[in-house]
C-alpha cells in the first residue's frame, strides 16, 4: 500500500513538472511573439521619425532660402528708395 501511495505522489510530481514546463513554453511563445511585435513597431516608429526629421529639415531649408531671398529683395528696395529720396532731395535743394 505504501508503494502505491509513493507511486501516486511521484506521478503527481511528474505531472506538476510537465504542467510547469508546458506553462513555461506557452509563456516563452507569448513573450517571443510580443518581442517580435514590439521590434516591428520600433522599426516602424524609427522609420516614421526619420521621415519626419527629413520633412522638417526640408521645410527649414526652404524657409532659410526664402528668408535669404527676402533679405536680398529688401536690401535692393532700400537702395532704390534711398537713391530716389536722394534724387528728390537734390531736386528741391536739400
Amino acid at each position: 500500500m505504501a508503494s502505491v501511495t509513493i507511486k501516486k505522489e511521484n506521478n503527481s510530481k511528474d505531472e506538476d513538472i510537465l504542467n510547469s514546463i508546458q506553462s513555461l513554453e506557452a509563456d516563452k511563445a507569448r513573450l517571443s511573439e510580443q518581442k517580435e511585435n514590439l521590434t516591428a513597431l520600433l522599426n516602424q516608429l524609427e522609420i516614421k521619425a526619420k521621415e519626419e526629421y527629413e520633412k522638417r529639415k526640408r521645410k527649414l531649408e526652404k524657409l532659410y532660402s526664402e528668408v535669404t531671398y527676402l533679405k536680398q529683395r529688401c536690401a535692393e528696395f532700400s537702395i532704390l528708395v534711398y537713391s530716389e529720396s536722394t534724387v528728390e532731395c537734390n531736386q528741391v535743394g536739400i
